[in-house]
């Protein structure tokens, strides 16, 4: 997916000194292997991958919205989620992961107004537009900064054929779920979208690593910038 780069995986000591990001060291939790450096912001580009697909999205209150109003006109890191998912490779890590950008991004000016987070619920029954506005509040300092959404759709109905376009596939897992607690099987992936709608990276959890990621947003909001000039 990517060209002219080496991709780096593994622990890395987090929000490394990259082009002002601040110096702090995050643990990631999938690998340990810290000996490869990232490549400079700015210096690779990103394939475009595919369109997000249109949808209706329910954001605190049952108003259909546009998809799109989440996934153009910035840069928008994108997840499948359910709130009470458990898995410690799954919802929870992209959870970690998007806290973690969203604190870099927040003592980083040069990206404010730039990104946005989106969490987009795997389970419109339970995760309900009052389930998910009360988690949402919780971000709510430094949200002009660098918003948060947590959506909901009204139904599978409406939820499916995103779920199809974007290639996520979830099951229940009968099984765990025959103790009354509903359980979702579902591949975490992560869609780096630029400012046109455009998927540009997807990370999985054997790659999803704050520092790779905050690399390709920078370079997708250097190449945004260069192109307007």
């Amino acid at each position: 997916m990517r060209k002219a780069r080496a991709r780096a995986f593994g622990t890395l000591c987090g929000l490394i000194a990259l082009a002002g990001l601040v110096e702090t060291c995050l643990s990631d939790p999938v690998n340990s292997n810290a000996d490869l450096a990232l490549p400079a912001p700015g210096s690779y580009t990103l394939d475009h991958i595919q369109r997000v697909p249109f949808g209706i999205v329910l954001e605190g209150n049952r108003f259909p919205r546009m998809l799109s109003k989440y996934t153009t006109g910035a840069i928008t890191l994108l997840a499948f989620f359910y709130s009470y998912c458990a898995d410690p490779n799954g919802c929870p890590l992209a959870w970690e992961t998007f806290e973690q950008i969203r604190q870099a991004i927040l003592l980083h000016p040069g990206l404010y107004g730039k990104v946005r987070l989106v969490f987009l619920s795997l389970d419109p029954v339970h995760d309900t537009p009052d389930v998910l506005k009360s988690i949402a509040q919780n971000y709510e300092e430094g949200a002009t900064i660098v918003p948060w959404h947590f959506l909901t759709t009204y139904s599978y109905l409406f939820l499916n054929p995103v779920l199809r376009d974007m290639g996520e596939e979830i099951s229940m897992d009968r099984e765990a779920s025959s103790s009354g607690n509903l359980v979702l099987n579902h591949l975490l992936k992560v869609f780096l979208i630029d400012n046109q709608g455009w998927v540009r990276e997807i990370y999985s959890n054997q790659s999803l690593d704050s520092a790779t990621i905050l690399g390709d947003i920078q370079t997708l909001s250097m190449h945004a910038h260069a192109a307007q000039r």
